[in-house]
């Protein structure tokens, strides 16, 4: 069977917003999941828990109230939601412009988790372990009174930034209960002004337990099931590599390429998120090539997305065992052609694979797996 997993990191703009938290965030999930329902495919939202919490701390609670509402509607709707930690958020400033608009600042050097010291605890681990305790509550509290099945499962690293210091982070999710992450891109390498990613040494294969001893082995029968993002790396499909780059070139030539219009990002590869580009989108697409990956996510181009899909299901799947990835998406980025184009690609994708595939949530794989024997715990 080929799962296939739509998954939205649910979060604002890190940087600073142009319109308010409702228009920015809440309004368009709720036109992605409206595209869903369409469709009939569950799309899980991963939550940015810590954003929410920091508005609660500065008594700016309208926000965090409007999105727990929503995705308390997400899940009696069926959607799925799971936990998301930006950890920069425990130390950002929320300021507003003088349009009322939220701004954030904060040390980039707090970005990622594994580089967190904390004053607290005595080790990275119990800082983390602190966390993830405090999402799962957080969220099995919101949504088993509205679905007693509901289990706080599956995690996302902000920023896909599980490193530095992988072990510790992994070993948290573990001693909390954890079952299944998804913050691997396979074969992604970049580096911007507040994140290191390296998933080269990433397994050549569709799933595998990354735990704590084997790192990105995939040589272990325990430990968290990595259910990745869907991305090709130079070997699996240079064309594709090639394809996605001259289409956004051409789109840069024309001046079809689409700012933020809603808001700002903090990473940066160059002029930095406020400032950004088109030429330094193109830029970027430029170094993706060189350095042999391409992450897929939602954009309106339909044949582009499903060649990707089929060459990733012809490099990894199989009849013997069930494969697993998600699709990404974020709701403050997506616009009506690509809503269109989701439509169309899963579509087509059932057209060819037919009842071989399957769209679930997280919390479907868990228990899919857990009933199979792929969790032990």
């Amino acid at each position: 069977m080929i799962n296939i997993l739509y998954s939205n990191d649910y979060e604002v703009f890190l940087g600073g917003n142009y319109a308010s938290e409702t228009e920015v965030l809440i309004k368009t999930t709720e036109d992605v999941l409206s595209a869903c329902d369409d469709i009939g495919v569950p799309m899980t939202l991963f939550c940015d828990l810590a954003c929410l919490w920091r508005y609660r701390e500065f008594g700016y609670n309208e926000f965090p109230d409007a999105a727990e509402n929503q995705l308390k509607e997400a899940i009696i709707r069926e959607h799925d939601v799971q936990t998301h930690i930006h950890p920069h958020w425990f130390d950002t400033d929320i300021t507003f412009s003088e349009r009322g608009f939220s701004e954030y600042s904060f040390d980039l050097s707090k970005f990622l988790l594994g580089n967190w010291v904390p004053k607290d605890e005595s080790t990275l681990q119990d800082f983390c372990v602190k966390i993830f305790k405090r999402a799962k509550t957080h969220l099995e509290d919101l949504f088993v009174p509205l679905n007693p099945n509901y289990r706080c499962m599956a995690f996302r690293a902000g920023g896909y930034g599980i490193q530095p210091n992988t072990r510790q982070i992994f070993d948290a999710l573990e001693d909390v209960g954890y079952l299944i992450d998804s913050s691997i891109v396979p074969g992604m390498v970049s580096e911007t002004n507040v994140n290191r990613i390296d998933f080269s040494a990433a397994p050549q294969m569709g799933n595998y337990f990354v735990s704590p001893e084997s790192d990105f082995k995939g040589d272990s029968d325990m430990g968290m099931f990595e259910i990745p993002v869907l991305a090709l790396r130079q070997n699996d499909a240079s064309w594709i590599l090639a394809k996605s780059f001259v289409r956004k070139l051409l789109k840069y030539i024309i001046n079809q390429t689409k700012p933020n219009r809603m808001g700002y990002p903090v990473q940066s590869n160059g002029s930095g998120g406020k400032g950004e580009t088109r030429f330094r989108q193109v830029l970027d697409e430029v170094e993706k090539v060189r350095k042999g990956w391409f992450m897929l996510e939602l954009g309106a181009d339909v044949n582009l997305m499903v060649d990707a899909t089929r060459q990733y299901i012809k490099c990894y799947g199989n009849s013997e065992t069930d494969l697993y990835f998600s699709f990404s998406c974020h709701s403050k980025t997506t616009y009506p052609d690509a809503l269109d184009a989701l439509k169309r690609y899963h579509g087509q994708l059932e057209k060819i694979y037919g009842e071989q595939l399957k769209a679930i949530t997280f919390q479907e794989a868990g228990h899919k797996l857990k009933l199979s024997g792929g969790l032990s715990n």
